[in-house]
């Protein structure tokens, strides 16, 4: 008999890939498919790769911001397993996208091999992706300065930054407040991590040539802001969300909706090749933690 958490889990599986199915269908009768080929074969294939590269560097970077929280609650993982488990939750994330996620994967697998307190795991996992979420908010209040859109208050938008990070830190303090000794790390390495992917679209856009000069904030806000889209749980892999953000802002920036939409399936491209090393320690769990299992044991006995 089929428990009801099983039921759940299928219904959001249905539900994301009629969502994604629908968001792409929307977006392949509203645009040009075949300008939107022609600027990705027009790309310089170099910038590509180079997106690419700095897309994993900033992974790594990731799962280097999540092992300071995880140091915050006692849980003394070390540099390279780490690095391997956050390779193995984005792989879960693209390829198994059912109920439970990469994330539930990863604190799966911790709760598991050390022991370690879920509500604990919970809290330091949902505080790094609060981390990027606040980062990517206060890219955006900073873009917002310079689109060409008339946005209300846009000339002070950014006196919101300081907010969105004292916000950040409350959060911790409420949550949980071992996690606070990790803020000041998280954020630095969230700067980064979400520093080195601007650096990648810019790339991206680059090997587009001249086609986008003039409009780079614009490019870059679409991004930031189609990343938050892509994060929320509605998409396979955010198979969708991340391009209709970019056709709809391209139309409101103004800015060629073809070649936005192509940015996206790019960076998409770039995130999924990076997912790939997942599969081995998907298929060879033992691989990543080897004889770790008692570490977390030494240091909280609940």
């Amino acid at each position: 008999m089929v428990e009801k958490s099983q039921y759940t889990n299928i219904l959001k599986l249905v539900f994301k890939i009629v969502f994604s199915t629908a968001a792409v269908y929307y977006i392949v009768s509203h645009l040009d498919v075949k300008q939107v080929g022609n600027a990705i074969k027009e790309m310089n294939p170099a910038y590509i790769v180079y997106a690419l590269v700095l897309y994993t560097i900033s992974q790594i970077g990731s799962s280097f911001r999540l092992n300071h929280l995880f140091k915050a609650i006692d849980l003394n993982l070390r540099v390279w397993p780490n690095i391997k488990l956050y390779w193995l939750g984005m792989f879960y994330n693209f390829f198994l996208p059912g109920g439970v996620g990469g994330d539930g994967y990863k604190i799966f697998y911790l709760r598991k091999y050390f022991k370690a307190p879920v509500k604990k795991l919970l809290g330091a996992v949902f505080a790094d992706r609060l981390s990027g979420l606040s980062i990517i908010v206060i890219y955006l209040l900073g873009l917002a300065y310079y689109i060409e859109y008339d946005l209300p208050y846009q000339g002070w938008v950014f006196l919101l930054i300081p907010l969105v990070s004292g916000g950040y830190y409350l959060f911790l303090w409420i949550f949980n407040r071992a996690l606070t000794k990790a803020y000041w790390p998280v954020s630095l390495w969230s700067i980064v991590v979400q520093g080195l992917q601007m650096v990648a679209v810019i790339c991206l856009l680059k090997g587009m040539g001249g086609q986008i000069k003039g409009h780079w904030d614009d490019y870059m806000f679409l991004f930031f802001l189609s990343t938050i889209a892509s994060a929320i749980p509605i998409t396979l892999g955010g198979i969708g969300a991340r391009e209709l953000v970019f056709m709809k802002g391209a139309s409101l920036l103004g800015v060629n909706i073809e070649q936005a939409v192509a940015i996206s399936l790019l960076f998409y491209l770039c995130t999924l090749v990076s997912a790939l090393p997942g599969v081995y320690y998907a298929v060879r769990t033992n691989r990543i933690f080897g004889n770790m299992n008692l570490e977390y044991d030494k240091h909280i006995n609940t």
